[in-house]
């Protein structure tokens, strides 16, 4: 004996509901990506987009925290080997300092940009949409609290980016 029929449109209407409620929840969390062992991958954004230009590098697998959170800012302001040029990189003669507590690494910006920035409010946005990619594909990192100079400022001199709180992956989320 059968038991009692649901209406086809129904059960689809459920499904997709259900489907609905998973995506949507998992927009609201960006993801870490997890790292194979001695790989690190830097997140530069492409120019004129939103876009994340993923570029992955080879790393001591013993690094980890803090030194791996200095390795990366080290990549990231390189710049990728090739195609430099189809990506926003932080100015020439930035330095970047990194110190990690808990789950907020501390990205202390040294350099030009820390007294002047003129580069545009989205290649700004892209700049630090990178940072924050990048330390927090270090496990155990969620936040990025940006200095300049060793000071917590409102934002770049010239700049448009709120920066005096800590920054995360959903500050860039659309």
């Amino acid at each position: 004996m059968r038991g009692p029929r649901l209406p086809v449109r129904s059960v689809i209407a459920a499904v997709v509901a259900a489907m609905l409620a998973f995506t949507a929840g998992c927009a609201k969390k960006p993801q870490q990506v997890v790292q194979a062992p001695g790989h690190f991958t830097v997140e530069f954004v492409d120019a004129g987009t939103e876009a994340l230009a993923p570029a992955e590098y080879t790393v001591d697998p013993n690094l980890h925290g803090e030194g791996l959170a200095e390795y990366a800012a080290t990549q990231l302001l390189a710049g990728p080997s090739t195609g430099r040029d189809a990506v926003v990189l932080f100015p020439t003669g930035t330095t970047l300092d990194v110190t990690v507590q808990d789950d907020m690494a501390t990205a202390n910006i040294g350099g030009p940009v820390t007294k002047s920035y003129t580069g545009g409010a989205e290649d700004e946005a892209a700049m630090f949409k990178s940072l924050v990619y990048t330390l927090t594909n270090v496990p155990g990192i969620n936040r990025v609290q940006v200095l300049l100079a060793g000071k917590k400022r409102a934002a770049l001199p010239g700049g448009h980016m709120e920066l005096d709180e800590p920054l995360t992956r959903g500050t860039f989320a659309q």
